[in-house]
């Protein structure tokens, strides 16, 4: 068996709701990463100055990523990282022009939050992210949609937890 498989069916062994991977829609699952050694997830959280939840670095500990059906989905080896925006003072005037013309706020409501995956259900470009803001529950944080082209852009929540979340989003009605 390719060594690509044998990670899928550890990860479908973890998360029970990637299952449905296998299933037409989600084809070609492509790109699929070792996993991490426990070293290398000390050292991302060290790097990023929190703790993550055990269900994501379990995780990692299978697979480092991998992309589905086209890269419509991709958990990558730039994941995880901080969406961080300069303050509104230090912007061209170019760039403060256009955020004034759209009306929208600044900056994006998803100031802060830890981006894990690339995630294009409404629009190429959005992303799945935790609220780390609030920090840790139930060893847990809370998972968001980030809806980069929405006006103005949105954050919502699709789950409590990445477990809830890696178990559920391949069934999220808005894949229709």
């Amino acid at each position: 068996m390719p060594q690509d498989a044998g990670t899928l069916e550890r990860l479908i062994a973890s998360f029970p709701g990637l299952s449905a991977i296998g299933g037409a829609d989600w084809q070609p699952v492509e790109d699929i990463k070792s996993g991490r050694t426990s070293d290398e997830l000390a050292e991302s959280e060290r790097e990023l100055g929190i703790s993550l939840p055990d269900s994501y670095k379990r995780f990692l500990s299978i697979s480092g990523g991998f992309s589905l059906a086209g890269g419509a989905v991709q958990f990558g080896s730039q994941h995880p990282f901080f969406h961080e925006f300069s303050a509104f003072e230090n912007l061209t005037i170019q760039q403060r022009q256009r955020i004034a013309a759209s009306g929208d706020p600044w900056p994006p409501p998803s100031e802060g939050m830890l981006c894990f995956a690339e995630m294009f259900m409404l629009a190429d470009g959005d992303q799945v992210l935790f609220d780390v803001k609030q920090g840790l529950r139930d060893g847990e944080y809370s998972v968001y949609y980030y809806a980069h082209e929405d006006s103005p852009a949105s954050v919502v929540k699709l789950a409590s937890g990445f477990e809830e979340f890696m178990n559920g989003f391949l069934s999220y009605p808005q894949w229709g």
